[in-house]
């Protein structure tokens, strides 16, 4: 039976990343041109320089010193797409160069990260609702709306640092939430993830608060323990300070300063000088920005205005996510702790990007699954309701809301920069290149299984 249940979660996972795969499309903003460049310097050069990439970058998301041309991203999601711009290096090498017909088709291979990262997220969406003793039904249902009612969808088809970061955080927090205790592997991957997604956005790196509050709630750490907590610590900051490193040692390489930002020297942005300068922004028109726009109403009327950087505030590009705020109420009510960490997670987040100078929705797409994950709250509380009547109308209400939701962001996916409404599937006519790494994951599953059984089955163990 479990091995039934885990093929149909294969089989949908597989669907929504073809989805998603098909729904992609090449590098054609400053923003992933920026990560773009500095991973072909990376891999080609063995450089941090981008000087020979640095038109990628759209003259808008770089840093200049001393003549040279950098990225202006933290290199954390650079790092993270080195492997699958190799892969394209070896189609190249091997003779596949026509199964794609776009140059450089390392721009296709790339596209692989953010497809992964958001399919991650999703089925660690599913294992949480299991976790929390949702049916294996509803949880895959939900976890299927999450994927296409969200920004999940269009975040999955370009390579933003926003999916790996989102990823990297709420698999970090499942991790968190599931470990027993501060004793147990779970928890040092929950260290290693979050370390590591603050060298993607630095942001993260706040998140750490609110978790060790959430240890101490919920007396994760046994304080009797004085020598394994040492031991804990210690190793705790060795995995955070190697990571950091990382972010620092790349800073260092390129401007000669240590420094956690990456992003100071950008001409085009001054204000990105320091952290304070660029938390100068209006707070209110932040937050009406980031969720509602009642100020722009125009945005809930005529969708062709909510387009490229103008995507409409979560609530309005996303209005199921308004029945996932008033599961919030039950959320809290049944699970107090882990609800705290969930909104602390929100709140931060939320306070960073209003506070901006510019404020954008994709720049708290990381809080998407901890604001959504509360929806099935709200589904329980509705299947309570002893009048059928009502029952009926709010669930027929949530499925309006869902198929808004989803035109929505298709709407947002499809007229993005570069893209058109006429061209659905961009990725169509790239289905090689998916070929090949759909290939290569069933071969390296079946040579792991075999030569290392017991490697699956800790693997399997581990994700759920």
């Amino acid at each position: 039976m479990l091995k039934s249940k885990n093929k149909i979660i294969c089989i949908v996972l597989f669907l929504i990343s073809l989805i998603y795969y098909l729904s992609s499309c090449y590098i054609n903003t400053s923003n992933d041109g920026s990560h773009y460049a500095l991973v072909s310097s990376l891999v080609d050069k063995h450089s941090v320089i981008i000087n020979e990439y640095v038109n990628y970058t759209g003259f808008v998301d770089y840093a200049e010193k001393n003549g040279n041309y950098y990225s202006d991203r933290l290199p954390g999601n650079a790092f993270l797409m080195v492997p699958f711009y190799a892969l394209g290096n070896l189609i190249e090498v091997v003779g596949l160069s026509n199964i794609s017909i776009h140059k450089p088709l390392q721009e296709v291979t790339v596209i692989l990260l953010p497809n992964i990262c958001c399919i991650l997220a999703i089925l660690f969406l599913y294992n949480i609702y299991r976790y929390f003793h949702v049916s294996q039904l509803k949880s895959l249902v939900l976890s299927v709306v999450f994927a296409f009612s969200t920004l999940v969808w269009q975040e999955s088809t370009h390579v933003f640092s926003h999916a790996p970061s989102m990823c990297f955080v709420f698999i970090a927090i499942y991790y968190l939430i599931k470990a027993p205790s501060i004793y147990c592997k779970e928890y040092y991957l929950f260290v290693g993830l979050l370390s590591y997604s603050s060298i993607i956005e630095l942001q993260n790196i706040l998140l750490f608060i609110p978790c060790i509050v959430y240890l101490f709630f919920t007396k994760k750490i046994d304080f009797k323990s004085n020598k394994q907590n040492i031991k804990i610590s210690f190793f705790t900051s060795v995995i955070f300070l190697s990571i950091i490193s990382l972010l620092l040692i790349y800073n260092y390489k390129a401007f000669h300063e240590i420094t956690l930002k990456s992003n100071k020297y950008n001409p085009v942005f001054p204000e990105e000088i320091s952290f304070l300068s660029s938390l100068s922004g209006d707070f209110w028109l932040g937050i009406d920005t980031l969720f509602t726009n009642f100020l722009n109403p125009r945005f809930y009327f005529n969708i062709e205005l909510g387009v490229k950087n103008e995507i409409p505030g979560l609530l309005v590009t996303s209005p199921i996510l308004t029945t996932s705020i008033l599961g919030f109420y039950f959320f809290i009510k049944k699970y107090p702790k882990e609800a705290f960490l969930f909104i602390s997670i929100i709140v931060i987040n939320v306070l960073i990007a209003a506070f901006h100078k510019t404020v954008l929705v994709r720049h708290i797409f990381t809080i998407t699954p901890f604001l959504y994950f509360p929806i099935i709250f709200f589904v329980q509380a509705v299947l309570q309701i002893k009048t059928k009547l009502i029952r009926v109308v709010l669930f027929a209400m949530m499925v309006l809301l869902t198929l808004i939701s989803v035109f929505r962001v298709y709407y947002v996916t499809n007229t993005y920069w570069g893209r058109e409404l006429v061209n659905v599937f961009p990725f169509s006519k790239e289905l090689g290149i998916y070929g090949v790494y759909i290939g290569i994951l069933i071969i390296t599953y079946f040579v792991i299984k075999k030569i290392f059984p017991k490697i699956i089955g800790s693997i399997i163990k581990t994700i759920q």
